[in-house]
């Protein structure tokens, strides 16, 4: 995923990493890509030695110098071939781990798993909270905005999914 969002965006625009992760905040790439900022110099690092982005300046802040990527052909194709795989292998990414956690919440206290439930259903009412707030900004400064509301209403609806089951799951434990 990483290596897609950065080669990405060096598709785009030339820009050093610090640059790039200030993009990534502005356009809150980490609500739905779990990028984390730390990684960006890292994918930069790795793709720089397998030559698909290379250095095309340097710029000097204060008394720090910043290396400004760009992306190379051979990043170019990659960067295709990474779009090519992500749109047409099917993506369902399960909560695993809470599944998992599910089956085993009979041991731990009652109250600590209604506890629980309740800090992951504030999560999630917070998440789609934001994304409800960015998706008008974020429509209105891509180049396709229609895509940008499909996308943001098939991830709320995924959310608001996760948050109707969790809700059933407290009500059966606090009625049982």
């Amino acid at each position: 995923m990483i290596r897609l969002i950065v080669l990405g965006m060096l598709a785009r625009q030339s820009m050093h990493g610090y640059d790039l992760i200030q993009q990534l905040e502005k356009e809150r790439v980490d609500l739905w890509s779990n990028v984390l900022p730390g990684s960006i110099y890292h994918a930069l690092r790795q793709l720089a030695k397998e030559g698909c982005v290379q250095i095309r300046d340097t710029e000097r802040s204060g008394n720090k110098t910043r290396a400004v990527y760009e992306i190379t052909p051979q990043g170019s194709e990659l960067l295709q071939g990474l779009i090519a795989e992500a749109m047409s292998v099917p993506s369902t990414e399960f909560p695993s781990a809470f599944y998992a956690a599910l089956f085993m919440m009979g041991r731990l206290p009652k109250k600590e798993v209604i506890r629980c439930l309740e800090q992951q259903i504030a999560g999630l009412e917070h998440k789609i909270a934001l994304w409800n707030k960015g998706e008008p900004g974020k429509a209105e400064l891509s180049g396709n905005p229609r895509l940008v509301r499909q996308v943001f209403a098939n991830g709320i609806a995924h959310m608001e999914l996760d948050l109707q089951l969790l809700k059933q799951i407290k009500q059966d434990l606090e009625e049982s």
